[in-house]
C-alpha cells in the first residue's frame, strides 16, 4: 500500500504538505494542491482512519461541490439555501467550488460542458471531501443534465442539485419543467390564447425537452392540434431569441412562450422593432423568473424556478441519508420541484 511519504517524494513536497492537503488545509498554492490530489487518485490511495485509531463517526459536516459558483445565476440561491438548512440542522459546510465556466471557455474556445475536463477536476473535488472526513456529499451542476462524475468506489452518500445522476444511482433534485411549462401553458389557453408560439432552448438540451413535452401535453389536453411550424430554437441568450421571435411574427404568431427570461427579452426586442406593444398587440410569457424579468417594459410574466426549495430538499435528503443507511437503498427517481407563475404585465 503506498504511504504519504512516497506520495510526497512523487510530487516532490514534503509529506507534512500531504497530510495538509489531505485534511483540508488551504495554506498552500492551488497548483500544488491539485498536482498532490492528482496523485492521490492515480495511486488509489486513501487515509486509513482504522490503521490511525480514527473510527469513522458523524461529523455533521457536508461538503458542497459547485461546478460554477459566481457565473451561474441558479448556483448561489441553491448553495445559501443548502448552506443555511444545514446550519438549522447542526451541520457545518464547506464549499468546492469548480469555477468550471472559466476553464471550459479557455480549453474549449467558449463551448460549455465538455465532460472530460469535467472528470478531470471532479475525481479531486470528490477525494478532497473524503480526505476531509466529510459525511456527504451535495453535487450541484451549473446547467441541468445527466452527470457520470462519481468515483465508481466511492462510499460517501451523495445527492446531485439541478442536475441527475446516470441510472439513478443517487438520488437528485431538479426542476419540474414538464409539469411547469404544462402549467403555463394552461394558463395563457385560459386567458383565450390558442396560437401559441414557442422559442426553445437548445434541441438536445433536457430543458427544452422537458419544457416541450409540457407544451404538448396542455395542448393535446385543451384538443388544440400542436403545429410544428410555429416553434423556434434559440441558443438561451438574448440575441436568439429576437430572432426566432422574427419568424414566429412573421408567421402570424401573437403570443409566445419563451423557455427562459433572456430569449423572452429578444423578443421585446423584435417586438419595439416592428412597434408592437408588449401586453397590448403581443403576449410574451417567460421562465425563470431571472433580475432582468422586472425591469423590461412592461414587467415579464414568467414561471420562477424555485432555487431555495430545491437547495432545501439536496439538504434534506444528504442529511437523512448520512443518519439513514436503510434510507440511501430507497427509491433514487429524481425529486421534481415545481416553478410557480409570477403574473405580471406581457400577457393580454
Amino acid at each position: 500500500m503506498i504511504t504519504v511519504k512516497e506520495i510526497a517524494k512523487m510530487c516532490d513536497v514534503s509529506p507534512s504538505t500531504v497530510s495538509n492537503i489531505l485534511n483540508g488545509k488551504t495554506n498552500m498554492t492551488e497548483e500544488t494542491r491539485n498536482r498532490v490530489l492528482k496523485v492521490v487518485q492515480e495511486t488509489g490511495y486513501k487515509p486509513n482512519y482504522y490503521a490511525q485509531g480514527m473510527r469513522r463517526t458523524n461529523n455533521k459536516t457536508i461538503c458542497i461541490i459547485t461546478e460554477e459558483l459566481c457565473q451561474s445565476f441558479s448556483t448561489p440561491a441553491i448553495v445559501e439555501s443548502i448552506m443555511a438548512h444545514a446550519e438549522s440542522s447542526g451541520y457545518r459546510t464547506f464549499l468546492i467550488n469548480m469555477s468550471m465556466y472559466e476553464k471550459w471557455k479557455k480549453a474549449y474556445n467558449g463551448e460549455l460542458g465538455n465532460e472530460h475536463l469535467l472528470e478531470e477536476n471532479t475525481a479531486p473535488a470528490f477525494l478532497e471531501a473524503e480526505a476531509v472526513r466529510a459525511d456527504g456529499v451535495i453535487y450541484v451542476a451549473a446547467h441541468g443534465r445527466i452527470l457520470d462524475c462519481v468515483p465508481n468506489d466511492y462510499d460517501i452518500p451523495v445527492v446531485f442539485g439541478y442536475g441527475m445522476s446516470k441510472d439513478n444511482i443517487y438520488k437528485s433534485v431538479v426542476i419540474d419543467d414538464s409539469n411547469s411549462s404544462e402549467e403555463i401553458i394552461d394558463y395563457l389557453i385560459s386567458r383565450g390564447h390558442k396560437k401559441i408560439g414557442v422559442i426553445g432552448g437548445k434541441p438536445d438540451n433536457f430543458h427544452t425537452m422537458w419544457r416541450m413535452e409540457g407544451y404538448k401535453d396542455s395542448l393535446k389536453k385543451n384538443n388544440i392540434k400542436f403545429d410544428k411550424n410555429i416553434i423556434e430554437y434559440g441558443d438561451w441568450e438574448r440575441a436568439s431569441g429576437e430572432k426566432a421571435a422574427e419568424k414566429l411574427i412573421a408567421k402570424g404568431v401573437k403570443t409566445i412562450f419563451c423557455m427562459n427570461d433572456l430569449m423572452a427579452a429578444g423578443a421585446y426586442d423584435c417586438a419595439r422593432k416592428k412597434d408592437l406593444i408588449v401586453g397590448k398587440d403581443i403576449s410574451i410569457f417567460g421562465f425563470d423568473n431571472r433580475e432582468i424579468s422586472e425591469y423590461l417594459y412592461p414587467t415579464l410574466s414568467t414561471s420562477e424556478i424555485m432555487l431555495e426549495k430545491i437547495g432545501i430538499k439536496c439538504c434534506e435528503l444528504i442529511i437523512e441519508e448520512i443518519e439513514n443507511e436503510d434510507f440511501r437503498n430507497t427509491k433514487k427517481e429524481p425529486y421534481r420541484i415545481m416553478c410557480e407563475i409570477t403574473h405580471r404585465d406581457s400577457v393580454v
